[in-house]
């Protein structure tokens, strides 16, 4: 089984949902962990380029991403959260750092 004093996860979250992520980190059993996700404004999930067409059929497996509800997600799996930090884009987004520490067992 995989073993990870840290494990970081940036713009993985939405892809495969918070149960699975759940699921994952549990399995590995890191002390920490540090993921980061895109907030979007409704309308604002690609950026209009060029390239726009790559993205096409992604939206079916994407999942919004709320910092709130992951924030909540994590201590189900004995995880708190020690630090958030946000970073403003373009384009109406931003990327939300949350790390999460494993919570002590206390005998």
């Amino acid at each position: 089984m995989t073993r990870a004093d840290l494990v970081i996860a940036n713009l993985l979250v939405e892809y495969i949902g918070y149960a699975c992520f759940q699921k994952a980190i549990a399995r590995v059993n890191p002390r920490y962990v540090s993921c980061i996700i895109q907030i979007n404004e409704p309308g604002s999930w690609v950026s209009d380029s060029p390239y726009l067409h790559v993205f096409d059929g992604l939206e079916q497996i994407h999942h919004q991403m709320d910092e709130q509800a992951l924030t909540e997600k994590m201590p189900e799996i004995n995880y708190r959260p020690i630090r958030t930090l946000e970073h403003l884009l373009l384009n109406r987004k931003k990327l939300v750092q949350i790390d999460f520490q494993k919570n002590s067992v206390q005998k």
